[in-house]
């Protein structure tokens, strides 16, 4: 495994989400049963609650934008893959039943940001009619038509949905379509979430505890940045034990 600074927060990929992986000897049945029943409780909580919530399917490879069980937007992950926190070379792994815990409070990072625009509102037509002989005087230019949501707002690659718990769903999109930042505030993105990383690593702001980090198509990951409301909850569902 490839270790990196003793400064740098270093993610310990496991095995891609969905696949089988070998049992711990000894490990009892009926623990794993356990995880399944609390996920059914906690999914079946989100889906009669009042909340958005996305639901990840790992085993499916599936990510959906749901309110009171009903899927709102439905999208393909190309790749999946859950990662655990080693700071100073010190393994910080969760415990192994959290992803049957509530995940909630999710916000994005970088914030969404929508461009502004000026509308300045025409002159006033003239009230009193022209000299004879003169010619009429021009209409007032029409207001611009507003942007719309693709246009007003833009999209970085990669950005995170950062939850209370200490989860994080880190969202990368395949392909250029859809996103509309140039290449230098991305740049600008990928350094502040870097700057993110070192500060965890030494110990300053929230403690991360497991990120997921998810790839979409170009479209999918800018609908989803662009439409993703505030608050929202997270349920993982599919995975594998380590």
């Amino acid at each position: 495994m490839r270790r990196l600074s003793p400064l740098a927060v270093v993610w310990l990929l496991l095995a891609p989400a969905g696949t089988a992986s070998s049992d711990k000897p000894g490990d009892p049945a009926p623990l794993a049963l356990r995880r399944e029943v609390a996920r059914l409780r906690l999914e079946r909580e989100l889906s009669t609650g009042k909340g958005f919530y996305l639901r990840l399917d790992a085993g499916q490879k599936r990510l959906a934008l749901m309110l009171q069980g009903v899927a709102l937007d439905d999208y393909a992950a190309n790749g999946l893959e859950v990662g655990v926190p080693e700071v100073l070379f010190v393994d910080r792994r969760p415990p192994e039943d959290w992803d049957s815990a509530t995940i909630s409070k999710g916000r994005l990072d970088p914030e969404r940001q929508r461009d502004r625009t000026l509308v300045v509102a025409p002159a006033p037509a003239a009230t009193t009619p022209p000299a004879t002989g003169a010619s009429p005087a021009p209409s007032p230019a029409p207001p611009p038509i507003p942007k719309s949501a693709e246009e007003s707002v833009s999209v970085p690659s990669p950005y995170r949905i950062v939850f209370a718990e200490g989860i994080s769903l880190e969202v990368r999109s395949s392909g250029a379509g859809g996103r509309n930042r140039s290449a230098l505030r991305r740049a600008l993105d990928a350094t502040s979430l870097r700057l993110s990383d070192l500060g965890s690593a030494l110990g300053f702001g929230a403690r991360e505890r497991v990120r997921l980090r998810v790839t979409l198509a170009a479209e999918d990951a800018a609908a989803l940045y662009r439409s993703l409301p505030p608050d929202v909850g997270l349920i993982v569902v599919g995975l594998r034990p380590s």
